[in-house]
């Protein structure tokens, strides 16, 4: 019998990758329902390729437009808009799998849905356990849901994991291209635009989550979500630079072993895993020939160039609601780069400012977090206008 399969953010580098593994077992999963912001000309042509049961926009307008053009095809989808409606959607008893990727914290309120509902979640949104990792794993645990990390980093601890106990663990370590300065001078800094930034050298990836890889922000949101993710300490988790981004990630165990996993750059691996756990199914993706690559290099992140980096470590020692607010200045900061409102050493800056006047609270629900989601932002918008 066929899963049933919703895809949050479907004309994503995430969704996209996603529609292609299922293309190769279309007797295993059916396109159930796609989801996107406002990308009404893509969903379309998903639309007619998948001919999923629902489509779902965020604004009426746009739900609209769908409509007139699925019409013209005569597409028998179904059109929803509105988060109210994106909750029951994920909820729907039929539902199996709900893949995870809406960026940043829009993606929040929707993964939280399918958690309570107790699916199976393809989880590529960091950003739900960033915000509120213990309330999210609470969650998952209470309602008995599936959360399988697409992020090919937690992917590959995850498949390091499976066929060992995790008591026996020591320690973890996430590996990071280095992104596109790691051999930049640091007098450099002051001077990066917004195309070197955004010009990665290993990943092909939204706008948001490469300029998260430049300033590598990006790895210290993942040491947050591998925390909550896995039950770790902070002392058990490191980072490494590793530039051929051949090793996706390492479990280190008490007896001195080093089980790591080793595969293509290419996201459909990860997807492919999640969507047939516990089994393995095809990806698409060739197996890597190790005889063509280059030496693989190691080296520690640069505390001098990679400031964000150590400001999310010491975000993941406080714990509770500062994760909240740092993810929340961070998306602004971001957004103010990508719409060249400031330079790029200012994202830093701007973050610390934010958290330094941020006073820790417990979060004991889901409405907390928001709440401290939006305040965080009101601040960062405040601080952000002594910029322009």
């Amino acid at each position: 019998m066929k899963e049933n399969v919703i895809i949050l953010g479907s004309t994503g580098s995430i969704g996209v990758n996603t529609l292609e593994v299922i293309s190769i077992h279309l007797n295993k999963f059916r396109v159930f329902a796609l989801a996107v912001n406002s990308s009404v000309e893509n969903l379309s042509i998903q639309c007619q390729k998948y001919n999923p049961k629902y489509a779902h926009v965020k604004k009426e307008e746009d739900a609209k437009k769908l409509i007139s053009i699925l019409k013209k095809l005569n597409i028998k989808t179904e059109v929803l808009y509105g988060i109210k409606s994106l909750n029951q959607l994920v909820s729907l008893d039929e539902v199996d799998i709900v893949v995870c990727a809406i960026s940043g914290s829009a993606g929040l309120e929707s993964s939280i849905s399918a958690v309570k509902s107790g699916k199976k979640i393809l989880l590529a949104n960091k950003e739900s356990l960033v915000m509120c990792g213990s309330l999210f794993m609470d969650l998952a645990k209470k309602n008995k849901a599936s959360i399988l990390p697409v992020d090919s980093e937690h992917n590959a601890l995850h498949q390091c994991f499976a066929s060992n106990k995790e008591k026996f663990i020591k320690k973890i370590i996430l590996t990071a291209s280095g992104g596109p300065f790691l051999n930049t001078n640091i007098k450099e800094f002051a001077n990066i635009t917004l195309e070197q930034a955004l010009n990665h050298p290993t990943w092909d990836m939204g706008k948001k989550i490469t300029i998260d890889s430049a300033t590598m922000m990006n790895k210290g949101l993942e040491i947050i979500e591998a925390m909550h993710l896995f039950d770790l300490t902070l002392g058990q988790i490191d980072a490494i630079i590793h530039p051929q981004s051949l090793i996706h990630s390492m479990v280190c165990y008490e007896d001195g072993s080093i089980i790591s996993q080793v595969s293509m750059n290419d996201m459909k691996i990860p997807i492919s895993y999640c969507l047939g756990w516990p089994e393995r199914i095809k990806s698409g993706v060739d197996l890597i020939d190790l005889t063509k690559q280059p030496p693989l290099e190691f080296s520690d992140v640069s505390k001098e160039k990679f400031p964000c980096f150590y400001l999310a470590k010491e975000v993941a020692i406080e714990g509770e609601s500062f994760s909240t607010a740092m993810n929340a200045a961070n998306e602004l900061a971001v957004s103010a780069f990508l719409e060249k409102r400031i330079k790029f050493n200012d994202i830093y800056k701007i973050l610390s400012e934010v958290l330094i006047s941020h006073k820790k609270t417990k979060l004991s629900s889901v409405e907390e977090v928001f709440a401290i989601d939006e305040i965080s932002r009101n601040i960062t918008i405040e601080i952000l206008k002594k910029y322009n």
